[in-house]
């Protein structure tokens, strides 16, 4: 059943139960602030996918209770109860509430000839699109809105464009505790990327791709995996890379071609700049270990029998470099760490 009386429209059937107010701006509050096209609040009885091609508009969403999806372009974001998330309608998009746990949720359809501008720096200052927990700073001016809309009093309009404005700064100027809200325990998310990376860097890894694998932005992906371990993605990637090739040129006959095959690295030179990077020395020279005398030279072994324990390495040296000091002459062991 639906009613409409005064601008205020009310749902209510076998789906949804929701009540909005619909506004039409005057041309002054068109050409100078920001102003309401439509305002409301919606409890879900069942599953219901929401999908705009393309509207003049930039909607805000707060989810009161449960939880679902909500789809710009390419990317999916998981949003639940305490999660807000800001939109520019003039993408296509989509939500979809959950079917289990069906949301309860306000929201905001709003414009202005500074929202483009206002929404750029919100894109700048923040990875994604949702913002979780923001919901107990936002929800309060968002009712406080709302209020004024049903009311109507003498110049309505103006109230209402000075308490959006409030929302919008409130957007752009305080941060949640995390952006792009990851379904489930965050920390365990980030550990399942962390052991996914361990397990697959010999594999073509895009970003795209892993947050797609994990259900979470690419932008937000990186901000939160390097705010956790203090690394890039990418960083992280070529320290595995690097850990795998140190263990296979000292323990083993393969070409340093193969090895950089194995790692994931189809370039040897990029292989060799790489390794360079993280080892300062190059494979080569790695593979072939330098003694420190304790003094300014360095020794290089040419000759050698090794066996490993889980700590270190001996080596028994038949021949050497030659130095000025005679003792070289003679064998001896030393002990390298790996």
């Amino acid at each position: 059943m639906e009613t409409q009386e005064a601008g205020l429209k009310t749902v209510n059937n076998t789906y949804m139960e929701s009540h909005r107010i619909l506004r039409t701006p005057s041309a002054l509050v068109r050409d100078a602030l920001l102003y309401i096209q439509e305002i409301g609040e919606m409890v879900c009885k069942e599953p219901r996918q929401n999908w705009r091609n393309s509207l003049d508009s930039y909607l805000l969403i707060l989810v009161k209770e449960g939880c679902g999806t909500i789809t710009v372009g390419e990317e999916t974001l998981a949003i639940q109860a305490g999660d807000v998330a800001f939109l520019d309608c003039h993408n296509p998009y989509s939500h979809c509430c959950d079917a289990r746990d069906p949301w309860h949720i306000l929201w905001v359809h709003c414009n202005g000839a500074a929202m483009p501008h206002l929404y750029d720096i919100f894109r700048q200052r923040n990875a994604s699109f949702v913002m979780s927990g923001a919901a107990e700073w936002i929800e309060p001016v968002l009712q406080n809105l709302e209020r004024i809309a049903m009311a109507e009093e003498p110049d309505y309009e103006l109230y209402e464009s000075e308490c959006l404005t409030q929302l919008i700064t409130l957007i752009l100027t305080r941060k949640a505790e995390k952006t792009g809200h990851i379904s489930g325990d965050t920390s365990q998310k980030w550990e399942q990327i962390h052991q996914y990376l361990e397990e697959h860097f010999a594999e073509k890894i895009t970003l795209e791709e892993l947050g797609k694998r994990f259900g979470i932005s690419k932008y937000y992906m990186l901000r939160g995996f390097k705010r956790k371990y203090g690394v890039t993605i990418v960083q992280f990637l070529n320290q595995c890379r690097m850990n795998y090739a140190k263990n296979e040129l000292r323990f083993t006959d393969k070409q340093i071609d193969t090895i950089a095959e194995e790692c994931g690295i189809h370039d040897s030179s990029y292989f060799n700049r790489i390794f360079r990077r993280y080892k300062s020395i190059s494979p080569g020279r790695y593979r072939r270990p330098l003694v420190h005398t304790g003094g300014s030279g360095e020794i290089e072994i040419k000759e050698q029998t090794a066996w490993k324990n889980d700590s270190a390495v001996c080596f028994f040296v038949y021949d050497q470099k030659k130095r000025t000091a005679p003792v070289w002459e003679q064998p001896f062991s030393f002990i390298i760490g790996v």
